[in-house]
């Protein structure tokens, strides 16, 4: 898994989700969290301790979720298929209802183990980041030893099961994760056909690896190695298992042929209709390899179902309160700027605005997260529409800078390079101030800096000033290029490098222009701007035909309208 201190991935700013999570931390508390994932971003966001679930009797059991069963030590048909709920709620990254279908299984069947166990295994760390708080560690290893209390009327496997969780709450903190995937490990060899065993056992040996991957995509754990070993053996026997393909979806994405799990992304959001976050997660594989419209598309839908659910089941804190509703409306912005998705892109900034409408100064995360927001306002939106989006406070530099960066490029769009000038020198000011503070204002100023600098090359390629913009796009490049590009959709949302070799062509070095966007396709595969830019460098050479091809691989992508070198 790769390491992101500068692009601000997804992954990191998910933590921005819920307001109980985000904003009632404290300045302090948030920064040190936002680091933590920065260094080592885990899914798809922060979900924190799921200790205070609300009381499961309330709960709606939502259909959709999935169908797969798994039998227990119970005599109740009802608590049979709330553990069931559970476990596909787990698999979904939904832990706090996770935890109340667990309890209301309990509650029907109070001497059913494996229901203490689901419980457990619920509270206790998962890939979002959560359930690593002490409190939740000792919950976690109550339950499972009531559930080793319970386990007379268990199977052999689920007696193991329990004892494998055990490790995973008991002795020293540092051991506890790698001791769980080994028993787990032990318990999935000698049952090879069944696919909750094997999912949970990969899922420990992902939680227990500082990192997955490094920078050639290979295992940088023999943990992840075998992890990778576990789910593809399991979806052979079971390739219609949601929690197998959310899991290997998440494995292979910065792996190095991250293309395997395009099959099983396809037909996910079948297999789980109901379930927001398997309907979202193909978009993790559909970026990564260039399906920018998929990904777009499989987020709107994981929105609606997010509001879906709400209305259905009135889960505590409504939509603010779900953890990754923000990942997936963000990470849909991300998809239609790069796709050209206006109408869409537009609906989802409307939403993000709205449903985030208090961004504490201290949660810089989710100021960073709507710049997707105000650059579809910039590239997409109407001149009303602009003009009506609201100033952010001036305590609020980041979303500042990201309302000044869109109306920079609405402005662009209009050919009023003036104006486009007036926003990048209101961002610069926003950068030289000290109005930027924290352990991370040092990066946060570099993302203002590209805000800037896109404006400024925006502006002389308006004037018709090559040189000028090769010298912004370059510095705004640099800065991009400092860390890994592409994928998991960055907050720096499109190759700054594709802007560069559209104002090399201009200047007339379209061999260079050529070279660059051959460069950034390895990061940014598909991305149809780049195919524009291309087509327009070859025509330039010369190489018709190579243009031509060039310009059909940019339909491909584009659902937007004209495309010009200016706003590339």
């Amino acid at each position: 898994m790769r390491l992101t201190l500068l692009t601000f991935t997804a992954a990191a700013l998910c933590l921005a989700g819920p307001a109980a999570v985000a904003d009632a931390t404290s300045a302090t508390a948030d920064a040190e969290a936002s680091a933590a994932l920065l260094q080592n971003p885990r899914g798809c966001g922060r979900a924190g301790s799921v200790l205070d679930a609300a009381p499961e009797g309330q709960m709606v059991m939502v259909p959709g979720f999935g169908a797969e069963t798994w039998a227990v030590d119970t005599v109740k048909p009802e608590a049979q298929a709330w553990f069931d709920h559970g476990v596909r709620l787990r698999w979904a990254f939904e832990h706090k209802e996770a935890v109340r279908a667990f309890r209301r299984a309990r509650a029907i069947d109070p001497e059913c183990a494996m229901c203490a166990w689901g419980e457990a295994w619920a509270i206790g760390p998962n890939l979002n980041g959560g359930g690593t708080d002490d409190a939740s560690i000792r919950a976690g290893r109550q339950l499972a030893q009531l559930a080793r209390r319970k386990a007379r009327g268990a199977t052999a496997v689920q007696r193991q099961m329990i004892d494998a969780l055990i490790e995973r709450y008991s002795g020293a903190s540092a051991s506890q994760g790698v001791r769980f995937a080994r028993a787990m490990d032990r318990i999935a060899r000698r049952n090879p056909d069944d696919p909750m065993i094997a999912a949970t056992a990969a899922d420990a040996w992902m939680l227990q690896a500082d990192q997955w991957w490094d920078d050639d995509g290979k295992p940088a754990d023999r943990g992840i190695g075998r992890a990778m070993e576990i789910l593809e053996a399991s979806l052979q026997g079971a390739p219609d298992d949601p929690g197998t393909i959310h899991l290997y979806i998440h494995l292979t994405e910065w792996s190095d042929d991250p293309h395997k799990a395009i099959p099983y992304g396809e037909k996910l959001a079948r297999l789980a209709p109901s379930a927001s976050h398997l309907v979202h997660m193909p978009s993790h594989t559909f970026y990564r390899v260039g399906r920018y419209r998929d990904a777009m598309r499989s987020n709107v839908e994981a929105v609606a179902l997010d509001r879906r659910y709400d209305e259905l089941a009135a889960p505590p804190g409504g939509i603010t309160g779900m953890p990754l509703h923000a990942h997936n409306i963000h990470f849909g912005m991300g998809g239609a700027l790069m796709a050209g998705g206006g109408e869409e892109g537009l609906a989802l900034a409307d939403a993000f605005l709205a449903t985030y409408p208090d961004m504490s100064s201290g949660n810089p995360w989710r100021q960073l997260m709507a710049n997707d927001a105000y650059a579809i306002y910039g590239r997409f939106g109407s001149p009303a529409q602009v003009a009506a989006l609201a100033e952010p406070p001036e305590e609020r530099p980041l979303q500042r800078t990201s309302w000044r960066y869109g109306r920079g490029e609405a402005a662009a769009r209009a050919g009023d390079a003036a104006a486009v000038r007036a926003e990048a020198e209101a961002i610069k000011a926003i950068r030289e101030s000290d109005a930027i503070t924290g352990d991370q204002a040092d990066k946060m100023k570099l993302f203002v800096e590209v805000s800037q600098r896109v404006l400024e090359g925006r502006a002389a390629m308006i004037e018709g000033n090559a040189e000028a913009a090769v010298a912004a796009f370059t510095r705004a490049a640099e800065i991009q290029g400092m860390e890994e590009e592409g994928g998991d959709p960055p907050i720096i949302w499109f190759p700054t490098r594709r802007s560069l070799a559209a104002a090399m062509l201009a200047r007339g070095d379209a061999a260079g222009a050529k070279a660059k966007i051959e460069e950034l396709l390895v990061d940014w595969p598909m991305d149809p701007y780049s195919y524009f830019v291309l087509a327009e460098a070859e025509a330039a050479l010369g190489h018709m035909a190579a243009a031509e091809t060039a310009r059909e691989k940019a339909r491909v992508e584009w659902i937007g309208g004209t495309m010009t070198l200016k706003l590339a």
